[in-house]
């Protein structure tokens, strides 16, 4: 469960624009070692360098990541596995969003724990951090227990999988070093809000370092992963006014563990007035959280007692108060925004928003941390790619933004089918009809409007899975296929010249044009249509065509296809008629 993205960043005061003076991180307490701060400024002694009171700092990179948190340090590490000179800025709070509103407040610095689903291991893997995380130490993640609309639910993740339960603060802290030891140099100090250049293609960034001294940085590139501070981001901020939501939180131990749920499990609840989760960081401590509209409540930030307006709203729940009753706070609670937003543009002037910076989805979409790798991978592959071939460098920049805005698309629309319908749950007994007319009904009509879908990189621009389900020809063409059939032939196999991501780049390659996808398509739930087509002529039966594919697979490497979703692409491209039964006219 995703609370409050964060990805590192400079304390920006959202309202009136100024930059903290809070310090960022300084090398100790990132976790850098002697050997990894040295290994983290291997082949850059040749180039230009300010002090930052431990040594040289590198002023002209090739990309400047801004933020330390999952997204800049995943960039950061592939940017500097493929020989790229990548500069990451830190500051010296840890843990997200959650840390520099206790830090803002004078508070002890905190640190959020959030939920990584087993499916985050498949980005994880891509950034080349899944060892590292597995070697981590984190609680792991089995499933969930849900109060949700006054229904209870168990659900164990499929298989026995497993994903992550991590503290922010600790998890940010193992992918920097991971970054480090990959070559990227680290950075601390404060970003004064960056400028561009006179012909609006490139920036100037003022870094205030730690341990004294000033450097003006003028990178190549600029990754923007500061989360919701968004120190480039937020001039281009659009936020999701019709549902504001603030999340209340608070840590609780209890010797021994709690016999009532699954260790392993993060707990939902919905009530009256929002929502609340808990998610274990050991079998004895939890975080705990209620999700509520601030203009509903007297529950604001910066308010004078937060854990009696925290408790008030746990009053209204039944699970989580199971949770809370028997159980020792650690600590007063602490709150934090978590509205929806998105952005005006994601790839300004030869700048990325990434991650949280680019766009934020509530909480409830559960995708925080595996947004923000997924958003750092294809912004590393961007900027790769621009650095690489010049020539394609808008092309790139056009790619990456249309995948981000396709990506906050489908957590909106799978928000909205999440919310709707739900309403009361727990006791039910201090809230009023309208409280809940206000979150729940309000947020069911909002998050349904414009849906768009697709959040994979090459997702093509057209009708998704979920559509095409319910489409009547590709029906009727996947229920022919599960009753036998025999080879199948070339139709119509028009291509076009696409940008996609193929291994570390965006390159042009050929895709389909159907009736469909006017617009070309080369992947579909993973399988290479191309390569189909390619395959399907010399392979006696569909079956025949899996396993011919399967094999192709293995041998370059790729992962595997679920025989459905490759049973579900043959009738696709059947029923848009780019393959025919062999008897067909």
């Amino acid at each position: 469960m995703h609370l409050i993205g964060g990805g590192g960043g400079p304390a920006v005061d959202l309202a009136g624009g100024a930059i903290s003076s809070s310090p960022w991180i300084k090398p100790p307490e990132c976790g850098l070692d002697a050997r990894a701060l040295a290994r983290s400024n291997c082949g850059m002694t040749n180039q230009a360098a300010a002090e930052d009171g431990r040594g040289k700092v590198t002023t002209d990179p090739q990309v400047l990541v801004l933020g330390g948190g999952p997204a800049g340090a995943a960039a950061a590490r592939l940017l500097a596995q493929w020989g790229v000179r990548v500069v990451v800025v830190e500051r010296a709070v840890g843990g997200g969003a959650g840390a520099r509103a206790g830090a803002r407040r004078g508070a002890a610095p905190l640190s959020l724990a959030e939920s990584l689903p087993p499916s985050t291991r498949k980005v994880l893997a891509a950034t080349g951090l899944l060892g590292v995380v597995e070697a981590g130490g984190f609680h792991p993640n089995g499933g969930n227990t849900a109060l949700w609309g006054g229904e209870g639910r168990r659900d164990d993740f499929a298989g026995g999988a497993t994903g992550f339960h991590v503290l922010r603060s600790r998890f940010d802290r193992v992918l920097r070093e991971a970054a480090a030891e990959a070559g990227a140099e680290i950075v601390g100090g404060v970003v004064r809000m960056p400028e561009q250049d006179g012909g609006g293609e490139g920036w100037r960034v003022d870094i205030a370092l730690d341990g004294g001294g000033r450097a003006e940085i003028v990178p190549g590139w600029v990754l923007d992963c500061t989360g919701r501070a968004g120190v480039v981001a937020r001039r281009y901020r659009v936020m999701e006014a019709g549902a504001p939501t603030l999340a209340v939180v608070r840590r609780y131990r209890k010797e021994g563990g709690w016999s009532n749920v699954d260790p392993a499990h993060a707990l939902v609840e919905s009530f009256d007035r929002g929502w609340a989760w808990s998610v274990p960081t050991s079998n004895e401590e939890r975080h705990v959280a209620v999700m509520v509209d601030p203009r509903l409540q007297a529950v604001m930030e910066g308010a004078g007692d937060l854990s009696t307006a925290f408790e008030a709203e746990i009053a209204d729940t039944a699970l989580m108060s199971s949770i809370t009753d028997p159980a020792e706070p650690a600590g007063d609670a602490w709150a934090v925004t978590a509205s929806m937003y998105t952005s005006s543009e994601f790839a300004p002037g030869r700048a990325l928003m990434v991650g949280d910076a680019a766009s934020f989805a509530d909480p409830m979409s559960s995708y925080g941390v595996k947004k923000a790798l997924a958003s750092a991978w294809l912004a590393a592959v961007a900027v790769n790619t621009a650095i690489r071939t010049p020539e394609l460098a808008d092309t790139a920049a056009a790619f990456f933004s249309r995948r981000e805005r396709a990506m906050y698309g489908s957590l909106r629309e799978g928000l909205a089918n999440q919310v709707s319908g739900t309403g009361p749950g727990g006791t039910g007994e201090t809230a009023s009809t309208g409280d809940t007319e206000a979150f729940w009904e309000k947020r069911a009509r909002w998050l349904a409007d414009r849906p768009e879908d697709g959040a994979e990189a090459n997702s093509p621009d057209g009708p998704g899975a979920e559509e095409l389900r319910d489409d009547a020809e590709v029906r009727a063409a996947f229920h022919a296929l599960r009753l036998g059939s025999g080879r199948l032939r070339i139709g119509s196999r028009e291509t076009v010249e696409c940008p996609l991501v193929i291994g570390n780049r965006i390159r042009m390659a050929p895709a389909l044009v159907t009736p469909r996808f006017p617009g070309g398509v080369r992947y579909f739930r993973d399988v290479d249509l191309l390569r189909v087509v390619h395959l399907a002529p010399g392979c006696a039966n569909p079956g025949a065509l899996y396993e011919s594919y399967h094999e192709w697979a293995a041998r370059e490497d790729l992962p595997p296809v679920d025989l459905g979703n490759f049973i579900s692409v043959i009738a696709l491209l059947v029923a848009d008629g780019v393959l025919l039964p062999a008897g067909g006219g």
